[in-house]
């Protein structure tokens, strides 16, 4: 089985900060770094930490080439292509583990069709397509690979309208946060089990993957759910966090764990991942998380 990431790639430029900016408002930040991230990279480096061998393809500009480097050093396999433009960015401010985030697209609204067939020509039936919301050519590429055979698992994030363009039924596990789940499902609760009762009902065929950040997971198919509960840590930055839940849930399946083990090992993975600043830099390895 082969499993592929086509994805978006980050420069992030983070601010830790005493509160989150308001309207109106100027403060200065208490520090900043610049880290290397985009949900698409720290998904497929979750994969590859996670102990599964994975191919990631996207675009990346001038300014990016450090982060081709850093993936080579990972020994991450990569189909990489270069931009005129600027590689994404995001600009994300951190204040007691708690972020928000500003992405600016820059190469990743760069992805065409020619490089959809190109990156999918290698894959055949069965194999597994990770994809986010943070590139362009989404609806295409999700039709090649349901052309293909290939398992989608599509994490709907950041979640805006041109979600409910993409054919979705196509797509084998949606994973969602409770704010994405309640904006798919177009549902105006705040309750875990109504978000998650409307998602079952939007989309019966698929399987649903909604992770509820310190209160933890639900995994439902076919309307039978699975809970997994967080493991209590003082977290200082939540960036990549759902990222790692995402890259070692999918490993875990790979590795042939259950769905119950696979929600255990993907929550315990996370757990560490907010107690380190950074995305991809967080990010921990298999090893440290089973016998964590």
């Amino acid at each position: 089985m082969k499993v592929c990431d086509f994805g978006s790639i980050n420069i992030d430029y983070v601010y830790e900060m005493n509160h989150f900016v308001k309207p109106k408002e100027t403060i200065a930040c208490l520090s900043t770094k610049t880290n290397i991230g985009g949900k698409g990279l720290n998904q497929a480096l979750a994969c590859k930490k996670a102990g599964i061998d994975i191919h990631f393809a996207g675009k990346l500009g001038e300014d990016g080439l450090f982060i081709q480097e850093y993936l080579k050093e990972q020994g991450i396999c990569t189909n990489l292509y270069m931009s005129e433009n600027r590689t994404g960015h995001a600009i994300i401010q951190t204040c007691n583990g708690e972020n928000c985030i500003i992405i600016a697209g820059g190469a990743n609204q760069e992805i065409n069709e020619e490089m959809i067939d190109e990156v999918l020509e290698p894959y055949d039936k069965g194999d597994i397509l990770i994809l986010q919301n943070e590139i362009s050519s989404m609806k295409y590429l999700m039709t090649k690979a349901y052309e293909k055979g290939l398992k989608i698992y599509f994490n709907a994030a950041p979640m805006d309208e041109s979600v409910f363009d993409y054919p979705l039924e196509y797509v084998d596990t949606l994973i969602v946060n409770e704010i994405e789940g309640k904006a798919l499902s177009k549902c105006n609760a705040d309750d875990y089990d109504e978000i998650l009762t409307a998602l079952e009902n939007q989309y019966p065929k698929q399987s649903i993957l909604m992770t509820v950040g310190k209160d933890g997971a639900f995994y439902s198919k076919n309307k039978e759910r699975i809970f997994q509960k967080a493991f209590e840590v003082r977290a200082i930055d939540s960036t990549a966090a759902g990222d790692t839940f995402m890259g070692f849930f999918i490993s875990s399946i790979v590795h042939n764990y259950d769905i119950k083990k696979a929600l255990a090992i993907a929550a315990k993975a996370s757990s560490i991942t907010v107690t380190r600043a950074g995305a991809a830099m967080s990010i921990p390895f298999w090893d440290e998380v089973i016998n964590h």
